[in-house]
């Protein structure tokens, strides 16, 4: 994993897939949104755990976990935008790419320049970026 950001020991590969699909196999087929609200909750803790280390400050944790839910919001907000515009793709892709220019604008005024990096397991020099799908764009 690239950074020199250390905030204590890290899970490893192994550790945080493992602990994402326990915490996956003891979700109920149709989870009630509080049970999927402290899953999401929880994968945000592993993610931090695995990617800038299990000593990150608890206050900062919150933090990047009310970024979370601001995103959550607008992901849902961008789902039922999807149902009105699923004939204008050009729109969806650029509300996505909107979301994802938002998300690492939050988790920046959270993380360090580094920090960021690391949390969004980025290579030194390359940036947050969507995979563009240009065929699906020219549909």
């Amino acid at each position: 994993m690239q950074g020199h950001v250390q905030y204590g020991p890290r899970l490893t590969g192994a550790e945080y897939e493992r602990k994402l699909l326990s915490l996956h196999g003891s979700l109920p087929a149709l989870p009630s949104p509080e049970q999927d609200r402290e899953v999401r909750r929880q994968e945000l803790e592993l993610a931090i755990d695995y990617r800038l280390g299990r000593d990150f400050p608890a206050e900062r944790r919150s933090a990047l976990w009310a970024v979370q839910e601001r995103i959550e919001e607008k992901r849902l907000r961008l789902g039922l935008t999807y149902f009105l515009r699923r004939l204008a793709a050009k729109l969806l892709f650029r509300d996505a790419h909107s979301l994802a220019a938002y998300a690492v604008e939050e988790y920046g005024r959270v993380l360090s320049p580094e920090e960021l990096r690391c949390f969004l397991d980025l290579k030194e020099g390359e940036e947050p970026a969507l995979p563009v799908d240009v065929e699906h764009c020219r549909r």
